[in-house]
């Protein structure tokens, strides 16, 4: 009967103990809704099965994906730097260049049309030449707040740079999973920046976004597109014309975890999906006390990914469902990008896996 005592005496102490002990997050409520079924244009029939695979062995990623004319494809490493991979007079793919951009992340990557490749890194904007070492800062705030999770970007006809920061409460760092912290907490730090190549100018067109990730142009130059990763949604920022300056959402509620996003200059638009969704982000949002309670274990008790269920959704720009590409074996990991490029391939950037992958492009409907 003493031990017994003894043991809920323990028990007790303990609870009060990791009740009082403070938290590291401060979760926000919000009533997750369920994910739309997979079925119809979204039911997963493995069509990523099998595709070409690139640089498997030669990189540590490919956060985002740069395919240059000469047919040579660029890749955003963790380590953050750029690496260019060319086939040889073999056909066999190798690692040509690398050139080290930031001393974090390397992630969004997208050409200019000076031929620089425009990159991402978590804290700043970069621009390299190929074939030349040097890199030059665009910028490294975005207003007047230095950038900590620079993270997604496109560049306009006109060649002003649209890109996202993901957080600027939880700046990334190699050593700590803080998307992971963003998440916890549920709140909207992210934002969509407008920067000037010329001036340096950047100006913060949105803010108050839930992971502001994936941007993309429109197909008419009239908007950009930035994908809310822990908000599953889609939205679009007008940039010109009628509806100047107004902020929509395009596409809610979206079938998975949304990473990267760009278009063809068609009007469809690629969606990376990292995976499927998962029921237990449902369940933390939905419970902030338990959140809180939870995220007091450390990070690797807490942040366990499962298995990832990756695929490309593809839509139009009014959100309609167009097609859906699944990854049935977990070959591409969590998937970061999904890159168009002219000649009709599709280029699968990985945020886990050192790889990239390729394909045709299906014939898309009209609708």
């Amino acid at each position: 009967m003493r031990t017994w005592i003894t043991s809920i005496v323990c028990a007790a102490s303990i609870g009060v103990l990791w009740l009082l002990w403070p938290a590291r997050f401060d979760p926000a409520y919000w009533d997750e809704p369920e994910p739309p079924a997979l079925e119809g244009v979204l039911e997963p029939r493995g069509r990523l099965a099998g595709i070409e695979e690139i640089g498997r062995g030669l990189i540590t990623n490919s956060e985002d994906i740069a395919v240059a004319p000469d047919g040579s494809v660029w890749a955003s490493q963790h380590d953050g730097s750029v690496v260019r991979l060319a086939q040889d007079g073999q056909d066999v793919w190798q690692v040509t260049e690398q050139v080290s951009v930031s001393r974090l992340p390397a992630l969004g990557l997208q050409w200019d049309a000076q031929g620089r490749l425009i990159v991402a890194a978590s804290d700043g904007m970069y621009a390299v030449t190929p074939g030349s070492t040097e890199v030059e800062t665009l910028t490294t705030t975005a207003g007047d707040r230095p950038l900590g999770f620079a993270d997604d970007l496109d560049i306009a006809d006109d060649g002003m740079i649209y890109f996202s920061e993901a957080s600027w409460k939880w700046a990334n760092d190699p050593h700590l999973r803080t998307y992971a912290y963003d998440m916890a907490e549920n709140r909207p730090y992210g934002a969509l920046v407008a920067l000037d190549p010329e001036t340096g100018a950047t100006e913060i067109l949105v803010e108050d976004l839930y992971f502001a990730n994936g941007v993309a142009m429109s197909a008419d130059q009239q908007s950009v597109f930035v994908l809310e990763t822990y908000r599953y949604r889609l939205s679009r920022y007008w940039l010109a014309g009628p509806r100047a300056g107004e902020f929509e959402v395009v596409a809610d509620n979206l079938p998975g975890i949304p990473d990267g996003v760009l278009g063809d200059g068609e009007g469809h638009l690629y969606i990376a999906m990292d995976t499927q969704r998962v029921p237990l982000l449902r369940f933390l949002h939905r419970n902030p006390f338990l959140t809180r309670m939870i995220t007091k274990f450390p990070d690797n008790v807490w942040i366990q990914a499962g298995a990832p269920r990756a695929f490309v959704l593809v839509l139009n720009e009014d959100g309609d469902y167009l097609d859906s590409f699944h990854d049935p074996d977990g070959r591409f990991g969590l998937l970061a990008n999904a890159v168009p490029d002219d000649n009709g391939n599709l280029w699968l950037g990985s945020l886990t896996e050192g790889v990239i992958g390729r394909m045709p492009i299906p014939t898309q409907p009209d609708n």
